[in-house]
């Protein structure tokens, strides 16, 4: 094993043991990529990897996969199983020989109920949480290595974005420019799936705007939201451009979503909690007469997720510790007429942040 891997497996342990979780259950995930360096393709096919804090961890692998978990997975005691074969009859003799039937099991947050229901035939008096529980405290703060892959993958992000921009003016629609990007981001190392929008016009005051057939034009304001992993670790970045000369409002309204991230990110550092940061974002805006405009969190923690549970908003009480990594992005959106969302994923560090995100923060005219 690794010894990255070691580590992790060792940190996991002492979680469960603080937390009395006896068993976490991990399926084809950034979980299990995590902990094992293993990352399969996910199907309908049961995958699980039972951890016992205390014990021999065992893998459940389709034949189809055995090759690669061989090669990849450190877990020693790996279970074959092909199609054709009751797989609620193996989970059940592995619950029995790892002595969890009446245990506190944590499973993999993101498992469907297909993946999970064996589990729970086998294990009826058990208890069950999610396993972020105990992985969440891990995850959240990155290593140097995860860090310096991270600041890779917003390189890249920052480069298409230029890229991006300029094809906003070349007569393509929203879905057109979408390709555009997600071609690029391959050319350049990046895997997905990626989490591209682009959206124009009074698309813009939608924040999870699906980019469709609507091509940008004269006057329009365009928010563009990049993201996409690098060997694994996600970055994501937004900017908003214009098509020609700004209306009065749209200036005014970027120029307070501008001090508003910056406000926000100056606030990072460790000891304060994740509440505090969404705060200072939103008061500000709220004192512009912007808070009913404002409609969604400041920011969501990022990794080998997109999105990872680290939550930048009104209701987190976590505390900020060096290592951990999220977004900065205010936005305000005008229902019918247009939106503006500015974002940069930051990295605490001793003293306060560092944005690993440097394309140009200023409201750029086509």
């Amino acid at each position: 094993m690794e010894k990255v891997y070691q580590e992790r497996y060792a940190r996991l342990r002492t979680q469960m043991i603080d937390k009395g979780v006896e068993c976490v259950v991990l399926w084809p995930s950034s979980n299990l990529f995590y902990l094992t360096g293993y990352s399969p393709k996910r199907d309908e096919r049961l995958q699980v990897a039972i951890i016992p804090a205390d014990g021999e961890p065992i893998l459940i692998v389709p034949k189809l996969y055995a090759g690669e978990a061989r090669n990849q997975c450190w877990i020693q005691n790996k279970r074959e199983w092909q199609d054709g074969e009751n797989v609620y009859d193996l989970v059940l003799t592995v619950v029995k020989e790892a002595g969890i039937q009446n245990a506190k099991i944590a499973i993999d947050d993101t498992m469907g109920f297909l993946q999970v229901d064996p589990l729970l035939k086998a294990c009826p008096h058990a208890c069950f949480e999610l396993a972020s529980s105990v992985l969440l405290p891990l995850r959240n703060r990155k290593g140097t290595e995860e860090i310096f892959l991270m600041e890779q993958s917003a390189k890249i992000s920052d480069a298409v974005m230029a890229l991006a921009i300029n094809a906003c003016t070349i007569g393509k629609s929203e879905l057109e420019i979408k390709e555009l990007i997600e071609t690029e981001m391959k050319r350049r190392g990046m895997t997905g799936p990626f989490s591209n929008l682009i959206a124009s016009g009074p698309n813009s005051a939608n924040p999870h705007h699906v980019s469709r057939d609507r091509i940008p034009s004269e006057g329009d304001v365009i928010f563009l939201d990049i993201g996409g992993a690098f060997k694994h670790y996600w970055s994501d970045i937004t900017r908003t451009v214009c098509i020609g000369n700004p209306h009065p409002k749209v200036r005014t309204a970027y120029q307070h979503v501008q001090e508003a991230q910056l406000i926000a990110k100056e606030t990072v550092r460790p000891g304060i909690t994740a509440q505090q940061v969404h705060a200072a974002a939103y008061d500000y805006l709220a004192c512009q007469g912007l808070e009913q405009y404002f409609i969604h969190r400041t920011g969501h923690g990022i990794g080998l997720d997109g999105h990872e549970l680290l939550s930048i908003s009104s209701n987190s009480k976590t505390i900020l510790e060096p290592g951990m990594t999220f977004s900065v992005e205010p936005g305000v959106y005008f229902p019918g007429e247009f939106g503006i969302r500015i974002e940069d994923c930051v990295v605490v560090t001793e003293t306060g942040y560092k944005s690993l995100n440097n394309f140009d923060h200023d409201l750029i005219m086509l």
